[in-house]
């Protein structure tokens, strides 16, 4: 029975990941084009649909016995106004739980992504930043992101997230937060076991349903990262002062 369940775990993995693909394909090449109407609000609107599929993607997940979600305290992030969400970074799941759980989240996206023959519409249809903007560009969509209200999804790290290993967050989350004055909203995310993790494959899947679990944790407001004459100075300890958070909370402290 371990086997048969190992076996079935490996083939809904790849349908799972077909779906992600294929279906984003689908959805920005055929059905968004028929439900949007001309007009400047049609970015939110897709994000909205995109926070949807989400949404039902997970459930889809969790039926399918593929993993088990525990999420803890998620009313701060239906929070109103602009805020990052900052997040470390153990699975490629970790976006789609995020976006799943906000409405109208905005993301940074990488270049490979927005340039994807399937995902890449989807993308731009979404109105996601991508990340390969000169500094001042992507500063300005930032900024105007937040003004606008909507949460920005950031994982400091970067890059997923070495299991074993404290995290290293690198600065650039935090020159953006001391230079929009924006909350800093933290949000935990663990599994266990580790799964689709960096450089591991798809279908090298644990023994046992991993457990994801999110929990939306402490709000930094602007006046407690930026009591500091110098903006470099508080961005540093911004970083430091994250990283000994999420050190402690994964264990490492």
């Amino acid at each position: 029975m371990r086997r048969l369940d190992h076996l079935w775990r490996v083939a809904a993995t790849g349908a799972a990941f077909a779906f992600i693909f294929v279906g984003g394909g689908l959805l920005a090449g055929v059905m968004l084009p028929l439900m949007l109407l001309p007009g400047a609000g049609n970015h939110g609107r897709v994000r909205r649909v995109i926070h949807r599929v989400f949404r039902f993607y997970l459930h889809c997940l969790r039926g399918l016995g593929l993993l088990t979600l525990v999420f803890e305290n998620t009313a701060p992030l239906h929070a109103p106004g602009g805020c990052l969400i900052v997040a470390n970074h153990p699975s490629l799941l970790d976006v789609v739980m995020l976006v799943a759980l906000i409405p109208n989240a905005q993301c940074i996206v990488k270049n490979a992504l927005w340039t994807h023959p399937l995902l890449g519409p989807l993308m731009r249809r979404a109105g996601y930043i991508r990340n390969d903007l000169d500094p001042e560009a992507l500063l300005e969509a930032c900024r105007e992101s937040l003004r606008l209200g909507q949460p920005l999804i950031i994982f400091p790290e970067g890059t997923r997230s070495q299991p074993g290993q404290p995290p290293r967050f690198r600065r650039g989350f935090a020159n953006l937060a001391t230079l929009t004055a924006a909350p800093v909203q933290t949000v935990l995310i663990t599994c266990d076991p580790p799964t689709l993790v960096k450089g591991e494959p798809w279908w090298r899947i644990p023994p046992i349903r991993p457990t994801f679990r999110l929990v939306v944790g402490e709000r930094l407001e602007a006046e407690r990262y930026l009591d500091q004459t110098h903006r470099s100075v508080a961005a540093r300890r911004l970083v430091h002062f994250l990283e000994r958070y999420y050190a402690e909370k994964l264990g490492y402290v």
